[in-house]
C-alpha cells in the first residue's frame, strides 16, 4: 500500500514499531519515518489498513459475536448513541452498535490515545452527508469497517464487498 501511495516500490519499505507499540513505515534506505502515516486493525483473520498523508485511524470488527449491546453502550457510548440503539430490532441494534463501536475505536487510534473511556463517552456520532464526513463505515454480513480522517479525504477501498454499505460520519464532543 505504501509503494502504491508513494510511486515506489514494496521493498523500499519497513514496517516497526514505535515505542509506544503503533505500527509506523520507515523508508528501507535510510530508516527515516516519511510523511505518510499507517493505521492497522484486525479481527479474526481480517486485516484492514488505511494510509494516508495525515493520522487515520482504521478499526475492524467481525460482528458474529453475539453480545449484551445495551450493556457494552451503557459503559462506552453516548447517552443518545444508547439510546438510538432501544427501539431498534436485533439485529438493526447490532449494525448500529457495531458503527458506532468502530468509529470510537478508529478515532482512538487517529488520535494517538487509543479507547478511552472518558472520551468515548462524550464523543457522540452522527451521521451525514460526505461533504462533512471525517469518517466512514462499511458495513456487510458479518463485517464492520470504520475509517477515521479529515474532513473532505478520499478514500479508495480494496477488499470490502461491493454489497457492503457505506455511511457518512462526524462528530461532536
Amino acid at each position: 500500500m505504501a509503494a502504491g501511495f508513494t510511486g515506489t516500490h514494496a521493498n523500499d519499505w519497513l514496517l516497526v514499531a514505535t515505542a509506544d507499540g503503533a505500527p509506523e513505515l520507515h523508508l528501507r534506505s535510510s530508516g527515516a519515518a516519511p510523511a505518510i502515516h499507517l493505521s492497522l486493525s484486525h479481527s479474526g483473520e481480517t486485516i484492514a489498513a488505511a494510509i494516508a498523508p495525515f493520522p487515520p485511524g482504521i478499526d475492524l470488527e467481525s460482528t458474529d459475536r453475539v453480545r449484551d449491546w445495551l450493556a457494552l453502550a451503557d459503559h462506552v457510548f453516548a447517552p443518545e448513541e444508547r439510546e438510538a440503539l432501544l427501539p431498534l430490532p436485533e439485529s438493526a441494534r447490532r449494525d448500529l452498535f457495531y458503527r458506532f463501536w468502530t468509529l470510537k475505536e478508529a478515532s482512538g487510534k487517529r488520535d494517538g490515545t487509543g479507547l478511552r473511556l472518558s472520551q468515548a463517552r462524550t464523543q457522540r456520532a452522527y451521521e451525514c452527508d460526505q461533504r462533512e464526513a471525517i469518517a466512514s463505515t462499511w458495513q456487510s454480513d458479518g463485517l464492520c469497517v470504520a475509517l477515521v480522517g479529515e474532513r473532505g479525504m478520499r478514500t479508495s477501498v480494496r477488499g470490502i464487498p461491493a454489497t457492503a454499505q457505506q455511511r457518512y460520519w462526524r462528530f461532536n464532543q
